[in-house]
């Protein structure tokens, strides 16, 4: 009895470590493209668009501005109440950038997630007229944006450029908590959109 008792434990343990594996693969294979942009994409940009979600995104977006020779840059997904101003003074920006923000960039209030990001940039670029848009977001979230952008956009007339979060631990992501659980969520919330 005790013989067929740890052969029944050990085949269930077997098929948990199957399973494990099973459902861990696919979250490593994620984390391990996560995308990376070093150059430029060739041809004419029209206008940033930066998903809103952490400072080093619209740093990014401002830089990639004068890289581009775009003047045009939206900001989605901006909570209500937050203005010009008060975002100006919480990212510590220099004169230059200060210039350029204040002349050159909208905030919009209306996008709750990244398919309303997708839609107020969509709607933002026709009202412009604007063919080509370049999308900046971080790397973990590019691949679920990417998703909504395309479901509008034509491919021709997106581009894409990756923020690597300082603070987001993509090497060892299954040893430290906070990446662990934004890569987790993020993986679910990709897999989510691609269902639905």
């Amino acid at each position: 009895m005790k013989k067929q008792l740890h052969t029944v434990l050990a085949l269930w343990g077997a098929r948990l470590i199957l399973l494990a594996g099973f459902c861990l693969a696919p979250l490593q294979y994620f984390v391990l493209t996560l995308p990376e942009t070093t150059e430029l994409p060739s041809g004419k940009i029209d206008g940033i668009v930066v998903a809103t979600g952490g400072q080093a995104r619209i740093q990014a977006g401002l830089e990639l501005m004068t890289a581009t020779g775009t003047d045009r840059m939206l900001i989605t997904g901006v909570g209500t109440g937050i203005d010009r101003a008060e975002l100006i003074k919480s990212l510590k920006l220099s004169a230059d950038e200060t210039d350029l923000f204040t002349c050159c960039v909208e905030l919009d209030v209306t996008a709750q997630d990244t398919a309303g990001n997708a839609q107020a940039a969509y709607r933002w670029a026709a009202d412009r007229q604007l063919s080509r848009i370049m999308l900046v977001t971080a790397n973990y979230h590019l691949p679920r944006a990417r998703y909504e952008f395309k479901e509008l956009f034509a491919d021709d007339r997106l581009a894409f450029w990756a923020v690597s979060p300082p603070d987001l631990k993509a090497e060892a992501w299954y040893a430290d908590l906070p990446s662990f659980r934004l890569l987790v969520r993020e993986y679910c919330k990709y897999i989510l959109a691609r269902l639905l």
